[in-house]
């Protein structure tokens, strides 16, 4: 089974048939640094998630404090953003994602293939390929393929 487009993937997301209307993009370091390009190209909302998160923090804050339960409320918070289309691309999730302990990433990536339902956006989170101690697993991604939720950026 061939890989869908980017294209392909946000089609898939933005349509109604998902309840869970998330995606992974898959980018080649080249593509680092051009997320909103990307997300233009694929008529997205672009979300940074480590200026979003720099923003809500408070200039005294010396600890972001996050856990899978916070991070996955953030997303949440983050599909709630007033913008004009209805999926975003988010990037600089690595950032969220690093900063818990590796056995709590899975958490994450579980839910939202399958419990982040009937959000009012679809969303789209755009990783490096090359950071796979913070991806799904090679047996999850296989999953995530299977719905046509997951591709490369070359």
């Amino acid at each position: 089974m061939t890989d869908p487009t980017p294209e392909q993937v946000v089609q898939r997301v933005r349509g109604g048939r998902l309840d869970c209307r998330t995606g992974i993009l898959l980018l080649e370091v080249r593509q680092l640094g051009r997320e909103k390009e990307l997300a233009a190209r694929l008529n997205l909302d672009a979300v940074d998630y480590a200026e979003w998160r720099l923003n809500k923090t408070a200039p005294e804050q010396r600890f972001l404090g996050l856990t899978k339960e916070t991070l996955v409320q953030e997303l949440d918070e983050i599909c709630l953003l007033k913008t004009p289309a209805n999926a975003l691309l988010l990037y600089n999730f690595d950032v969220g994602l690093a900063y818990l302990p590796y056995l709590e990433r899975p958490y994450v990536w579980n839910f939202l293939r399958d419990s982040f339902r009937k959000r009012p956006k679809a969303l789209v989170v755009a990783m490096p390929a090359a950071a796979e101690h913070l991806l799904p697993s090679k047996a999850e991604v296989v999953i995530w393929r299977s719905g046509e939720r997951v591709t490369g950026v070359i």
